[in-house]
């Protein structure tokens, strides 16, 4: 059985919006609009 066949794409969307002097992070399912998360702390990502 091969997992790549039966493991579901992961669908995610990351966008920051500054309000005033904060920064709100929100990571979204594009195809789902019930499916985010959002904040008021963000952190910057090393790669």
């Amino acid at each position: 059985m091969n997992t790549a066949d039966t493991t579901p794409a992961i669908r995610e969307l990351y966008e920051e919006f500054p309000i005033g002097a904060q920064t709100v992070s929100m990571i979204s399912d594009p195809e789902n609009p019930n499916a985010w998360i959002q904040s008021n702390q963000a952190l910057p990502i090393e790669q």
